[in-house]
């Protein structure tokens, strides 16, 4: 965008913007508001369910009990142990680079009494797993931190038993939060048309963050988000595919969503207006998904 739209102060407010972001998590941070949950449910499922359900929903349909489920990039397997309490008849495994954080996630699930899932140091960006061992691979949110792709896509095969899949609900944005030029342009017509001043509480222009900035906030950050689908398909087939916009509203709304309460309906009729821009730009074509679900076999 034009210098004229940002005063000096704008470029230290987006990088404010991002480490509060990358503190909070913001992928999950920016879903959990319960109307841009609708959003992306009616989007990806014409539903109403739940992300974390509708990825039950897929170990249900394609695995039996007795099953082996990996998830990657599970942190303090929060939602492993959701699913794990769902299906107690299969064997989950959660993997991740972070023996602390594994450690807090075994006595989580100790006290919870779930037996059916176990915590293991694993680094997705060099998996390592048993040939044809895993009815299922899960990325919740995970896969977007691989920057090896190729050689994960290739170890995922390589583990999958014959007719296995991979399910994963990620970020699938441009790498590195580095908004498209049209994204910008259509971004910020919309804060100013659509956005009153009142939820402008951190930035006020949306702008790409620099990479040096991303790089110190966490060098696997979307590394490399927008080849996910691409690099996947060279080696897997991908059978199911449901994409959940988001590629107008994240860069608007991260880091200010929470300045909209969800029983205020004043509110929800802003966010139902971001909500219809950003669907009538997508149906034209102008737009992609941010953010999507796909299962690969």
């Amino acid at each position: 965008m034009s210098s004229s739209r940002s005063d000096p102060g704008d470029n230290r407010k987006v990088i404010d913007y991002w480490e509060n972001a990358h503190a909070m998590g913001d992928a999950d941070t920016f879903l959990a508001h319960p109307m841009v949950q609708a959003y992306v449910s009616i989007r990806a499922d014409r539903s109403l369910a739940a992300r974390l359900d509708v990825a039950g929903d897929e170990i249900e349909r394609r695995t039996s009990p007795g099953d082996r489920v990996v998830s990657v990039g599970c942190g303090a397997a929060g939602k492993e142990m959701v699913l794990a309490q769902r299906f107690p008849d299969r064997q989950f495994v959660g993997l991740d680079i972070a023996e602390g954080t594994l450690a807090n996630g075994r006595d989580t699930a100790a006290e919870k009494g779930i037996a059916n899932l176990d915590l293991e140091v694993g680094d997705f960006n060099d998996l390592r797993l048993q040939v044809d061992s895993v009815a299922m691979i899960l990325g919740l949110g995970a896969i977007h931190h691989v920057a090896n792709l190729e050689a994960f896509w290739t170890e995922c095969g390589r583990a999958l038993r014959p007719g296995g899949s991979v399910v994963a609900q990620e970020y699938v944005g441009p790498s590195r939060f580095q908004w498209t030029r049209a994204q910008l342009e259509l971004c910020n017509a919309a804060m100013d048309e659509l956005v009153p001043e009142d939820h402008k509480v951190h930035h006020t222009v949306v702008e790409r963050v620099p990479v040096e900035i991303m790089l110190e906030l966490d060098p696997s950050e979307a590394v490399r988000s927008d080849e996910i689908l691409a690099t996947c398909r060279e080696q897997m087939e991908v059978v199911d595919y449901r994409g959940a916009g988001c590629s107008l509203l994240q860069p608007i709304l991260v880091d200010q969503l929470h300045t909209f309460e969800p029983r205020n309906w004043r509110h929800n009729r802003i966010l139902a207006e971001l909500f219809a821009r950003e669907d009538e730009l997508m149906r034209a074509g102008v737009l992609g998904d941010s953010f999507a679900m796909f299962v690969a076999t």
